[in-house]
């Protein structure tokens, strides 16, 4: 599991702009599954965004596998030490939770203008903790006031649990897998809950734990995996050996693809849409990043601004809903226009979110963390 030096290292030193353009695809693709909805079910152009977004949570298990993947990526050179590991926690925290904050926040001030809800208070400040809201409807698990924030919750824990294994030092990736196979094998064999299905999950009885035992999470391992041997020599070449021969890369590619369109083995396990996102993305960083020199920069811009674009397209199809039916046109709260009215207002939004809350903000909060440096502009919290 240690790190090799060799051929190819200047390229996987160098900024993986694939992994930019799938965090962009992603945050579109759950977006565009999201919006979609104010799109009457009899209408055409229905049909068709159902058929290309149907499976558009998949989208989710692509970012952790990339989440797992930039784990092994950021954190390969740390020194283990109490002071690293506090800076690697409090950068972390501080790219994800002023933004969602914020956002939920001013989503908050929204919904309860459009359907007022006596528990938020409570619901609040357990989505703002990272703490899922109840224990129905594995993997979601209450969802959160901002609902997209059930996959933030996986996410804070993902990377408690790397924090924990860098106390490890050499042994931290042991440590971490130890981990993983105590929460999401020893305990659910011990209470005959064990599945892979993450939808199937039966519950524990605690929320948190029902969350930390989910099959979800093997979506962040398969990233770990692919990390470990990216910065391997030996078994990156060999991947890499293998995606060459005889159109290996493509077709995983098309298959992947076509497992999404179809809705084929669709869920968050493993071997549902983990398969696929597990495939696309071995298949970007360890053959078409290599051969592709230069992608189109709007991809690449997509990819920064993917995780404003998650949390907004919410908040910005109920506003732009509340604001016609507020002005007396509510026949224009819904239909296809309005889908792209959402989508294009969510992009504008997103760009500015990402300027003002995911770089200035971020800027400013790591300085007054004494972290030593500005944080880089792609280690951003969508990682």
């Amino acid at each position: 599991m240690g790190q090799e030096q060799g051929p190819g290292r200047v390229t996987r030193e160098s900024k993986l702009d694939s992994i930019q353009v799938l965090r962009g695809i992603a945050a579109l693709y759950v977006t565009v599954y999201h919006l979609k909805d104010v799109i009457p079910a009899d209408a055409a152009f229905r049909k068709e965004i159902d058929f290309l977004a149907g499976s558009g949570p998949a989208g989710v298990a692509l970012f952790f596998v990339i989440s797992g993947f930039i784990m092994v990526y950021i954190t390969r050179n740390t020194v283990p030490s109490g002071r690293n590991i506090f800076r690697f926690t409090a950068k972390r925290l501080i790219r994800i939770w002023p933004a969602y904050t914020v956002i939920t926040l001013a989503y908050c001030l929204l919904h309860s203008r459009v359907s007022p809800n006596p528990e938020w208070p409570s619901d609040l400040l357990r989505s703002l903790l990272f703490i899922p809201l109840d224990t129905t409807e594995p993997p979601f698990y209450g969802y959160a006031v901002l609902n997209v924030g059930w996959s933030l919750n996986y996410e804070i824990y993902f990377y408690l649990l790397i924090a924990v294994s860098m106390l490890f030092a050499r042994l931290r990736w042991y440590a971490f897998f130890l981990m993983i196979a105590v929460t999401l094998v020893g305990i659910p064999t011990y209470y005959g809950t064990f599945t892979l299905r993450a939808d199937k999950m039966q519950s524990l009885g605690a929320p948190y734990l029902n969350m930390i035992t989910n099959p979800i999470i093997w979506n962040f391992v398969s990233g770990v995996f692919l990390g470990l041997a990216y910065y391997h020599e030996a078994l990156h070449d060999r991947i890499r050996a293998f995606l060459s021969w005889n159109y290996i890369a493509p077709t995983l590619l098309c298959l992947a693809i076509w497992q999404f369109l179809a809705g084929f083995f669709g869920g968050f396990g493993p071997f549902e849409w983990g398969f696929g996102s597990t495939a696309i993305f071995a298949v970007s960083v360890f053959h078409y990043q290599e051969r592709i020199q230069r992608f189109p920069a709007w991809l690449v811009r997509l990819g920064d601004m993917s995780f404003s674009i998650y949390l907004l397209h919410v908040p910005i199809v109920v506003g732009l809903g509340f604001l016609f039916r507020k002005l007396g046109f509510p026949v224009f709260s819904e239909g296809t226009a309005m889908f792209f009215l959402s989508l294009s207002l969510t992009l504008i939004a997103s760009r500015i979110s990402y300027e003002l809350l995911e770089l200035r903000l971020t800027s400013y909060l790591s300085r007054r963390l004494n972290t030593g440096k500005k944080l880089p502009v792609r280690e951003h919290a969508g990682s």
